[in-house]
């Protein structure tokens, strides 16, 4: 059966607690490196709780705690460069009952993105993001899951004269299988693989 979300107005406001620390770290000429752990307690959180198996309602939760690490890095060599993020967070539900320890809906542990380019000074470029999203749960009761996905975008701008450009543009490239939404096996998908050509007029 599909799920509905039944609207509640009597929410208490979310209250967060925690913080973060970090290092930058530039070990060499064009490198960089990024780490920053964080701890956070969201008290009161907002959530959909399951009443029924086909109806979820919006509820203050006793609190979401959420720990991890993120890290970052980038290299620049001439025309050339690489960007590369990965987070890691570990967040749990605190709140009596079934959901206690459970991952909050919708919070993957694991995401990640790598970025190539290529920009002379003059002339084509070109750059390709492959990201990738974890596991995560569409429900409370880690019922209903959505499984990891992993996706390439591609951009090439090619000038075509001093005030002429050339956009090309792919998303989902490899027409990757994207689930945004399972609610008891009712399921939505990402954007498909979609190509994209513009041009750009500079004055």
């Amino acid at each position: 059966f599909p799920v509905t979300t039944q609207a509640n107005d009597a929410l208490d406001l979310e209250r967060l607690r925690g913080g973060e620390i970090g290092i930058d770290l530039a070990p060499a000429r064009g490198i960089a490196i990024g780490v920053t752990g964080f701890y956070n307690r969201l008290e009161g959180a907002i959530g959909n709780v399951t009443l029924a198996p086909n109806l979820r309602q919006r509820q203050n939760l006793g609190a979401i705690t959420a720990r991890g690490i993120e890290l970052t890095a980038s290299a620049r060599r001439d025309a050339w460069s690489l960007t590369a993020s990965y987070a890691f967070s570990d967040a749990r539900v605190s709140q009596p009952g079934p959901v206690d320890g459970l991952r909050p809906a919708q919070s993957p542990p694991h995401s990640a993105s790598v970025t190539i380019a290529w920009a002379p000074t003059r002339g084509p470029t070109l750059s390709a993001t492959v990201r990738h999203v974890g596991q995560q749960f569409e429900d409370d009761l880690e019922l209903d899951a959505l499984p990891p996905a992993t996706t390439v975008d591609a951009v090439l701008r090619l000038p075509l004269g001093p005030q002429l450009e050339l956009n090309l543009r792919a998303e989902n490239a490899f027409d990757a299988r994207v689930v945004t939404r399972n609610a008891g096996g009712s399921i939505d998908l990402g954007t498909p693989r979609t190509l994209w050509i513009g041009a750009r007029l500079r004055r």
